[in-house]
């Protein structure tokens, strides 16, 4: 996908009608149509302010990534010493092994968290299976009634 398609898409998924993107812009209706048709491309600071109107990276209007995150999310505090920008620069500076094992850890991370979930699935099929036992209970001593009246 090339910036026209970027643009294209990114525009069209929020609603956004080029009138409306190029007012913002400062540009003509035709310029837009020209960046989303592959045409022309956008300038350094029509790149920059496409960026900030999408909330997204010019790497990603770029193709240099696949991560649409917002700015706003990529800054988003995890702890006193990163964001999220950050925690993904340092998982980007570690070895494909270092990669491998961070991955590891952030999955049992997570399924410890799904834990609580999982249980309260498996207690609510656990009373499913005790009333249909208590079914079946039932109708076995119904048949045996009938039984003894054939």
């Amino acid at each position: 996908m090339n910036i026209g398609q970027k643009l294209f898409q990114l525009r069209t998924s929020r609603g956004i009608y080029q009138k409306d993107l190029a007012e913002y812009l400062e540009v003509s209706v035709g310029t837009i149509s020209n960046y989303e048709n592959g045409v022309h491309s956008p300038d350094l600071n029509t790149l920059c302010k496409l960026a900030e109107y999408f909330q997204v990276s010019t790497d990603y209007l770029l193709e240099l990534t696949d991560n649409a995150d917002s700015l706003k999310d990529l800054n988003q505090q995890l702890s006193q010493e990163y964001t999220v920008g950050g925690a993904l620069n340092v998982i980007q500076g570690l070895s494909m092994p270092g990669r491998h094992g961070m991955v590891k850890y952030i999955s049992m991370v997570k399924m410890c968290e799904e834990i609580p979930q999982r249980e309260q699935i498996i207690n609510k099929q656990k009373q499913l299976i005790d009333q249909q036992a208590r079914e079946i209970s039932q109708l076995k001593e119904q048949l045996g009634h009938k039984e003894q009246y054939l």
